[in-house]
């Protein structure tokens, strides 16, 4: 008997494109029975109950038995009715070794013609869908859920991340974009681009790779806790090592001086010019937010890994409690919205800490920065589509993404007392309510991108005030520092550093390879 997991005799060659990767499993059994196999087709799923799950605190603001709200009914569209997530795979057959266990991103077909015929679009776990899925399994115990995490994790730890170390070391063992919106995958399979997309739904955007800015590791690390998957648990390391890679430099002198020009320079410039530039080295968007995730991810696969005190040293060098707001720009919708995905990571961090049961300084200082951003938000913050003008593509996506902000009333709720806290409440159920009362009606409501959002954020609205507020008052004025500015001997010792970190990583070997990954393209 000859069992061939690629067979030769087919219509198509396979091909495995570099990096990729794929795991099967054959199953053989030798008795006489001809039903012996017929569990494979629906194995067994192991189930807890919600209530362990709370009690164990494995999910963040995680509460079992909630009464159900309009928004579980919105993500029940996930299971239910005609364009659910299983029926989703049968509309572009997303069937395949290759294919199969991602989403169908049926929102990028919102411009096409009624009667058109679906174009194929790869969703590649945006915004952690793998992290919805887990948390409805464990808050349902509905083993679909189960499935649908399984299948996505599979298929992102093979496909989606590209397993190599020849490429360049900002793309290695990186996660690949969804494909191209509102565009054919055309021949791009999960590779993002595709030569037949000559211009990228957002002009001068096409080409490139993997970047900090999708990068998802948190369902990773529960579909491991759950499975004990050891795919899922190296996927959250290496993505979080390659996330270190990207935001400090790789290793060796060009990597470093390069790292420089990126992030030293600019800041160089400012200060010529006369201005004051922040002396923050990241910047206040999803990308540093998926970093600091995938950061807490790694710090909780391995606690004496080094990872959480990097994550406090981010949080330090991206946000302060007497940050000037008005200059970040944030309002600025189109630009700055994905700070919220940031603030939600400082969140988690947050609750990451209370676990341990350490509320240090350090503790102290996320928490003043992120009621800082709170209070601003509470005050300035509006429904993206009212400012429709803005953007690009005015959907109901953007609907999906102000229940971000609610969630973060939620949080500053928690981190609060008495009125304020009640404020910050009120505020958030207000956003909330509005936010799934106006999906509820959507003709976009069963999107994956719509579904996906409000999975992915679902918790905080079952927070208590006053939880996460401890000692809040005996570290009061510790972080009441006027606005940070950046200093020339600050930036000297910045640039002097990372030259002096790219010396002594200096190999000949190593530097030839980084230019080779440049220049032989």
């Amino acid at each position: 008997m000859c069992l061939e997991l690629f067979p030769k005799n087919t219509t198509e060659p396979h091909e495995l494109q570099g990096g990729e990767r794929k795991t099967q499993t054959l199953w053989i059994e030798s008795s006489d029975s001809p039903d012996s196999l017929r569990w494979t087709h629906s194995p067994l799923v192991a189930r807890v109950a919600a209530e362990d799950y709370e009690q164990s605190r494995a999910f963040p603001w995680f509460t079992a038995n909630a009464p159900k709200t309009a928004l579980d009914d919105l993500i029940q569209h996930g299971l239910e009715g005609q364009q659910n997530f299983f029926a989703k795979r049968e509309m572009i057959d997303e069937y395949g070794w290759r294919n199969f266990g991602d989403i169908f991103a049926d929102h990028e077909t919102l411009y096409q013609e009624p009667d058109e015929t679906p174009l194929v679009s790869h969703y590649n776990n945006q915004y952690d869908a793998i992290y919805g899925f887990a948390r409805q399994f464990a808050l349902t115990g509905d083993t679909r859920w189960f499935e649908l995490m399984d299948d996505l994790a599979r298929h992102v730890t093979d496909i989606d991340i590209y397993h190599t170390d020849e490429d360049r070391a900002e793309y290695n063992h990186g996660l690949f974009w969804h494909t191209d919106h509102y565009l054919p995958a055309h021949t791009a399979t999960h590779r993002t681009f595709t030569r037949h997309n000559d211009t990228s739904s957002t002009p001068g955007q096409t080409g490139g790779g993997p970047a900090a800015e999708h990068c998802y590791t948190t369902g990773l690390l529960y579909h491991y806790l759950m499975t004990g998957s050891s795919d899922s648990r190296t996927a959250v390391l290496d993505l979080a090592q390659w996330m270190v890679g990207i935001h400090e430099g790789s290793h060796g002198l060009l990597a470093q001086l390069l790292a420089v020009k990126k992030q030293e320079i600019p800041k160089l410039k400012a200060l010529l010019k006369g201005e004051r530039p922040s002396p923050h080295r990241y910047p206040f968007t999803r990308g540093t937010g998926n970093y600091l995730t995938a950061l807490l991810d790694a710090a909780i696969l391995e606690p004496g890994g080094g990872w959480l005190i990097k994550a406090e040293h981010v949080i330090r060098d991206t946000i302060h409690p007497k940050d000037n707001i008005e200059q970040r720009n944030l309002l600025d919708v189109e630009i700055g919205w994905s700070y919220l995905i940031l603030m939600a990571a400082i969140a988690r961090y947050l609750w990451v800490k209370r676990q341990l049961g350490q509320t240090d300084e350090a503790y102290h200082y996320a928490r003043d920065s992120l009621l800082h951003y709170a209070a601003w938000m509470k005050d300035h913050e509006r429904p993206f589509l009212q400012e429709s003008d803005q953007l690009e593509f005015a959907n109901d996506t953007w609907v999906a993404q102000d229940i971000r902000k609610a969630m973060l009333m939620f949080n500053a709720a928690e981190l609060s007392h008495g009125l304020e806290a009640e404020d910050y409440l009120a505020t958030g159920q207000e956003w909330l309510d509005s936010s799934c009362n106006t999906l509820t009606q959507s003709p976009e409501r069963h999107f994956s991108r719509i579904l996906v959002i409000l999975a992915q954020n679902h918790g905080p609205q079952h927070i208590q005030p006053e939880s996460g507020a401890a000692d809040s008052r005996k570290h009061a004025g510790q972080n009441t520092k006027r606005q940070p500015l950046l200093t020339w001997p600050q930036l000297a010792a910045r640039i002097l550093q990372r030259i002096g970190l790219g010396l002594t990583q200096f190999r000949p070997s190593r530097e030839k390879a980084w230019l080779d990954a440049r220049m032989n393209r």
